[in-house]
């Protein structure tokens, strides 16, 4: 009996080990992780011609879509795109890792850089499965630690719609970003520089129906919106202002940076500033010049605003000549409140000045001369007033006019500190006094005045305003 049990022991044993040997080796192999690589088995020579196309300075532009399903036809991979790889004249796409076990790849299409289907490999049962030996679904195994190879055959697509090779679509397409550089501002022509760069809200939209709502911030914006689209329209929209609405080509966005920008301008809403503007002629308008060499002489019709330091041809001597004007206010709202005004002058026929005397541009330079506008802070009448009356000006807050060369024949200045005047320094206001600026040197400026035969050619005063 002893004997016996020697000899089942002695045959027995090796068996297990045979059989445990087995099993291990089997869970080794269908357990844990590997890895799948699709290659494209394509028609006979096209492999070349897209080697050629498919690389650009090295990089890969090729992708696969993919779906793969197990066994039971649960779905592991959904239309998922895989860059795709040259080797010599086949491609080969990156390795996808799979739990190991046995897996159906369903859907396998091959996509070019513009995002368009160029092979298709057919469902079994498709109209153009019978072109190829093995037709989709093609079954494949993963191992652990093992790279299996699936190359599915596939077909040039050309013109043929998805059906005659089993899809309801061809899938997904490659969406490439466009990028572009934008700023928004508040378009207010009136408004005191810098430029006004505000915050807004930019919704744009594709031809395709793509649409995306960005929040601007007030600064330089670099935005990524989807590329595809040959116009982009967009809708700017900020509280308290009127939304725009802009178009624009993908050519124009795509052309922009961060030295050139896309300028996105929002108007400034008329109904937050009123407009006053004033031109009166000989009748309602108050301005008067005044001369030194006839001092105690009014000029309160005489048709130019100037401010000369010129010679007297008969006297042989220099002579000097202020202006004075005023406007009235009373047709603004009790509860105006002044944000910008402005003075427009206009001349037929320019003071001639010699360059030399202008040492630079700068108001604070010893070199620079010039013109002012004063503050009047003392009454005076216009067919009264003389040079030995002068009403007395003061220098705060007054405005400074440059020597210009202009192809125009008018100027604007914004005299808004003479109407709001800093902390300080309120006084009554009496209209604006027009005087050489440091001292009686440079030939100055002659404008029209109210009195002047054109109308158009008048000062005109706008003042920009709200109602409280």
């Amino acid at each position: 009996m002893k004997a016996l049990i020697s000899i089942l022991y002695v045959f027995l044993v090796p068996l297990a080990v045979i059989g445990i040997w087995s099993c291990e080796s089997r869970t080794d192999n269908f357990a844990g992780k590997g890895k799948a690589e699709f290659s494209i088995n394509m028609p006979e020579g096209t492999a070349k011609s897209l080697s050629g196309d498919s690389l650009n300075n090295g990089i890969i532009s090729y992708h696969v879509l993919i779906t793969v399903e197990d066994n039971e036809g649960n779905i592991v991979i959904s239309d998922s795109l895989i860059p795709v790889f040259a080797f010599g004249p086949s491609f080969t796409s990156e390795n996808v890792e799979l739990q190991t076990g046995e897996y159906n790849l369903t859907k396998f299409i091959v996509i070019d850089p513009s995002g368009t289907v160029i092979f298709a490999a057919p469902l079994e049962g498709s109209p153009l499965a019978y072109l190829v030996n093995d037709p989709l679904p093609v079954h494949f195994t993963i191992i652990a630690g093992q790279i299996t190879r699936v190359a599915p055959e596939v077909l040039l697509v050309e013109d043929q719609p998805p059906g005659q090779f089993g899809y309801a679509s061809f899938g997904m397409q490659i969406i490439r970003p466009l990028g572009f550089w934008t700023i928004c501002i508040l378009d207010c022509p009136v408004c005191m520089r810098p430029t006004l760069l505000t915050t807004a809200n930019l919704t744009i939209l594709a031809a395709n129906g793509w649409k995306y709502s960005f929040k601007l911030e007030a600064a330089l914006n670099n935005l990524l919106i989807r590329g595809g689209s040959e116009v982009y329209y967009f809708l700017l929209e900020k509280e308290g202002y009127m939304p725009q609405r802009l178009q624009f080509t993908a050519k124009e966005l795509m052309g922009t940076s961060k030295e050139n920008p896309l300028v996105l301008k929002i108007p400034w809403d008329s109904n937050q500033w009123q407009t006053l503007v004033l031109q009166p002629g000989p009748e309602g308008g108050k301005d008067a010049m005044i001369s030194n060499l006839e001092g105690d002489k009014n000029f309160g019709d005489y048709k130019y605003f100037e401010t000369t330091f010129l010679s007297e041809p008969v006297l042989t001597v220099m002579r000097s000549n202020r202006s004075l004007i005023w406007f009235s206010l009373d047709n603004l709202p009790k509860s105006a409140i002044i944000k910008k005004v402005e003075l427009h002058l206009w001349y037929d026929i320019p003071v001639p000045w010699d360059p030399a005397l202008i040492v630079t541009d700068s108001v604070t330079s010893p070199g620079w001369y010039g013109a002012v506008l004063q503050q009047i802070v003392e009454p005076w009448e216009e067919n009264k007033v003389s040079w030995n009356n002068q009403p007395k000006s003061i220098e705060a807050n007054q405005v400074f006019i440059s020597p210009f060369i202009k192809n125009a024949n008018f100027i604007s200045v914004d005299v808004t500190n003479l109407f709001i005047p800093v902390a300080g320094t309120a006084t009554q206001n009496y209209g604006m006094m027009f005087r050489l600026w440091p001292t009686e040197k440079f030939p100055g400026f002659r404008f029209a005045s109210s009195d002047f035969p054109d109308a158009a050619m008048r000062p005109q005063l706008t003042v920009y305003y709200t109602v409280n």
